[in-house]
């Protein structure tokens, strides 16, 4: 255990109580006290150590309670001077994991902050077996007078303390902590004083299926003096980097200084300390230079192959600047340095019966655990660059095995791959692999591509060379087999064929058998090549027979015709997309495409653009060009040339397949009609009004002219009411009548639009919407005279209101109390209360809330207040 005491304090430690976190506790004395830092900070650091054996396996936490903390903490409720402060270390013990050392601080938490200035720490935590550490804040602990452990009280981040704005003065300011390197930032204090914070360094190291196992933690609790300087730290330019196993590295760091003070630069790191029994470190760091404003300084490692690991090697420089007057402050800054393993050297490859057997040389790091083998078909001419490890997969490589590290110690250098596929190019790479804890990778080795022997077929062409429902025609080929003086004859191709593409080994019929294995390719006939696509299968054979079955089947390979649909666009856009599918053995998506167009159905093809199509096919969007754009109503043909290739030396390319040839006319636009509709005038209903039923008559103007056909079926009329959202289909029209007259309506009220449909039943869009509303008019007396003479008996509206949905008729006598209260729409009130009870002659208020029938919702609701005498 470390501690960094304050020298002009009165505390001491000369020894301290252990909790070892299995019950029992023992009682330290302390080891050594060295002063550090500025002599004038007055700080001590003070070690003490024991050794301490546990009965058995387990989690254990080892804690120290110390008696107080500094007095006027400014993130702690005061006074903190009361509080006792808690650390701990929690390890696993496991006989079955092994040795396993917890994490190490290599840097003193004693640099000071100042006021308005970004301030850093970094512990400077190793791992001396490579295990994975990861960082995180935690609320500083203590423990109360009952023993418990809790959280101390009132406890905030310094940047939550006050409110405070960063160095730049861009923003608020922020207490940051690098989950994977530890950097410790705070940008930026601006009371002075003394903080309190603590972080955890977890300890984690990966199994061998993946899993991740946390080990234990150490926990660093630190005050931060914030001082008010008039001083800028210094600051660093480390870089992180790499380096091959085996090789010296040399780096050189880098610190600058805007006061032009002296700088010291100091590193710190696993990598600085003393190695196994005492011995020399295998790294080393020297200051170069240090001059006002500038210094620099070298650090020096020589690799070995035990130091590859995942996680890179770190090393904390410490920039402190010598200022004429005042506080000295400082900068630290992690360097990261990533060990990687060499590359295998002078992997081989040589082919066999579908075979290949790999060899290397004996890797130079036998600390590695496996090497790992990939292979691709064709060169990926990947090269790794200087420090990148393993085989990325954009390089195109799949792993396929490894070769382990023999019980005795001793590396395969051989691996032979088998069940590979005659006249395919196969390329093999390797890498090593490290174990755990530090795991690790080594740099690819350098690609080898070697080719099977290609003893068999291949499947070149299945191409359309004559399209037609009942004589169509395919021709299909295939390459002669080199290298046949192993297999023994007679050698027999056969073909066979089936409809469609899918590649299922079902519903084939033979077409073709054949012993002369020159003749590689059919011609096959009497097709239905517009309607349907084809696959073929071809079937080699050694020691066969003429007749009855063959003894051995050397291989099969199968392809399908190309098959191509075409679709002309049905809106405003002129263009034409094809689409086009096949299921084939070589690859497609190398090479583009060529499509082939007509115009008609006679004269030449030609080619009009090249596109990438996938492994399974491709699409093109024909829209013509600027100067000669698709033309409505005309006919287009096309075919696809699929070009593809076996990327095999052996094998030509482009492999040069047609599609059928299809025809497609882009059709003619459906264009809505023009709608017009008759004009209700209000002036002349409302002088002679009519009851329902109404009518409203439709007109429209075909739209049949340039890109609009003519060959219109029907016309489709649709309407909507008031309150209605949708149009609802009242009517079809035949093609050779452009009206319609809507009868049987309660109101003139309601919107109509009008489709044309062509004879291939595509109804075109909307017309324009024509709507028609009603003549509004309400009027009542104020009047009436209900002595049974039938002469305004009741209050009703005036003869000339219409289209009224709905009326509420509410009426109120002189003191404002509700009398009467009525749903009729034609009101017909005849002077009596609620109860049908005859009221007393006299002047009543009245409000008419009407609703009409209306497509506009400013006109649909009115409400009308007046007043209405009784006289008998």
């Amino acid at each position: 255990m470390i501690m960094y005491t304050d020298r002009a304090s009165l505390a001491d430690d000369p020894e301290v109580t252990i909790s070892l976190g299995d019950g029992n506790t023992i009682i330290v004395p302390r080891k050594s006290v060295t002063p550090i830092g500025d002599p004038s900070d007055l700080i001590d650091k003070e070690v003490f150590t024991w050794e301490y054996t546990y009965g058995a396996d387990g989690t254990y936490t080892v804690a120290w309670n110390g008696i107080n903390r500094n007095p006027g903490i400014l993130n702690i409720t005061p006074p903190s001077d009361q509080l006792t402060f808690y650390i701990s270390t929690t390890i696993n013990v496991s006989a079955l994991r092994g040795f396993n050392s917890t994490p190490i601080l290599t840097v003193a938490p004693i640099d000071k902050a100042s006021v308005g200035k970004r301030w850093v720490h970094n512990p400077g935590a190793y791992d001396p077996e490579g295990d994975s550490l990861s960082f995180k804040l935690r609320v500083p602990l203590r423990t109360d007078i009952a023993g418990n452990i809790s959280p101390v009280p009132g406890y905030s981040l310094p940047d939550r303390t006050f409110n405070c704005s960063n160095a730049a003065g861009t923003g608020s300011a922020t207490f940051t902590l690098n989950m994977e390197n530890g950097q410790l930032v705070w940008d930026a204090p601006c009371r002075k004083g003394e903080y309190n914070v603590a972080f955890v360094v977890e300890e984690w190291r990966v199994t061998a299926t993946g899993g991740r196992i946390k080990l234990g933690e150490v926990v660093r609790d630190m005050q931060i003096l914030v001082i008010d300087a008039e001083n800028d730290p210094p600051v660093l330019e480390p870089l992180d980097t790499c380096i091959i196993a085996g090789e010296t590295f040399t780096g050189i760091v880098r610190a600058t200084d805007v006061n032009d003070d002296l700088i010291t630069i100091t590193a710190f790191g696993g990598i600085l300390l003393p190695g196994p029994g005492g011995s020399a470190p295998r790294a080393s760091f020297t200051q170069l230079t240090k001059t006002p404003g500038l210094a620099t300084g070298r650090l020096t490692w020589s690799t070995e192959c035990a130091d590859v690991r995942e996680r890179p090697y770190q090393v904390i420089f410490r920039a402190e600047d010598q200022p004429a007057a005042g506080k000295k402050l400082a900068d630290l800054q992690p360097w990261n340095i990533r060990v990687v393993g060499p590359p295998p050297q002078n992997l081989r490859a040589e082919g066999g019966d579908r075979t290949v057997k790999l060899d290397w040389d004996k890797y130079i790091c036998q600390n590695a655990e496996t090497m790992r083998i990939y292979r691709r078909e064709g060169p990926s001419n990947f090269v790794p660059d200087r420090c990148e490890t393993g085989v990325p997969a954009s390089s195109g490589y799949v792993f396929i095995a490894e070769v382990r590290k023999g019980a005795n110690g001793n590396w395969p250098t051989t691996y032979t791959d088998t069940g590979l596929k005659a006249g395919v190019q196969y390329c093999y790479i390797i890498y090593a692999e490290f174990p755990s804890p530090g795991r690790g990778k080594s740099i690819a080795s350098r690609e080898v591509c070697i080719m099977v022997d290609q003893d068999i077929p291949y499947l070149t062409n299945v191409t359309v060379t004559n399209t037609s429902t009942t004589a169509g025609q395919i021709t299909v080929q295939w390459t002669q087999p080199r290298k046949v003086d192993k297999l023994t004859p007679p050698l027999q191709y056969r073909l066979y064929r089936k409809e469609g593409q899918a590649g299922a080994n079902t519903g084939y019929v033979e077409v073709k058998r054949t012993t002369t294995l020159s003749d590689t390719i059919f011609k096959d006939t009497g097709l239905n090549t517009v309607e349907k696509a084809y696959r073929y299968k071809l079937e080699f054979y050694q020691s066969a027979t003429t007749a009855g079955p063959p003894t051995v089947l050397r291989d099969t390979t199968s392809a399908s015709s190309v098959f191509l649909t075409v679709t002309p666009s049905k809106d405003e856009n002129k263009n034409i997309t094809l689409s086009w599918t096949y299921s084939v053995p070589w690859r497609n998506e190398i090479l583009p495409h060529t499509i082939f167009r007509r115009e008609g159905t006679t004269g030449e093809f030609k080619a009009i653009a090249t596109v990438k199509a996938s492994a399974k096919g491709g699409t093109f969007v024909d829209v013509g060009s600027a100067t000669a754009p698709l033309e409505r109503g005309k006919t287009y043909c096309y075919y696809v040339l699929a070009n593809g290739t076996y990327q095999l030396s052996e094998i030509k390319e482009p492999l040069e397949n047609k599609s059928q040839q299809v025809c497609a006319e882009l059709p003619k636009l459906v264009c809505p009609p023009i709608l017009t509709i008759d004009e209700l005038n209000c002036d002349e209903f409302l002088a002679s009004p009519t009851e329902p039923p109404y009518q409203n008559v439709l007109t429209w103007e075909p739209q049949i002219t340039g890109d609009c056909t003519a060959e219109i079926k029907h016309y489709t009329v649709y309407f909507k009411g008031p309150g209605q959202t949708d149009y609802t289909q009242i009517a079809q029209v035949p093609a050779n009548i452009t009206t319609y007259t809507h009868t049987g309506l309660e109101s003139f009220a309601g919107c109509y639009v009008v489709t044309a449909t062509d004879v291939n039943d595509v109804e075109s869009d909307f017309s324009n919407e024509e709507c028609k509303d009603n003549c509004f008019f309400f009027m009542l007396p104020n009047i009436i005279t209900p002595n049974g003479d039938n002469l305004n008996d009741v209050f009703t509206p005036d003869k000339k209101a219409r289209f009224i949905k709905s009326v509420k008729f509410t009426v109120f006598n002189r003191w404002g109390v509700k009398v009467f209260e009525g749903n009729d729409k034609d009101i017909n009130w005849p002077g009596t209360d609620s109860k049908g009870n005859r009221l007393n002659d006299g002047v009543y208020y009245y409000e008419a809330q009407v609703e009409f029938f209306s497509i506009d919702p400013a006109n649909t609701f009115k409400k009308y207040k007046g007043w209405v005498e009784i006289v008998r």
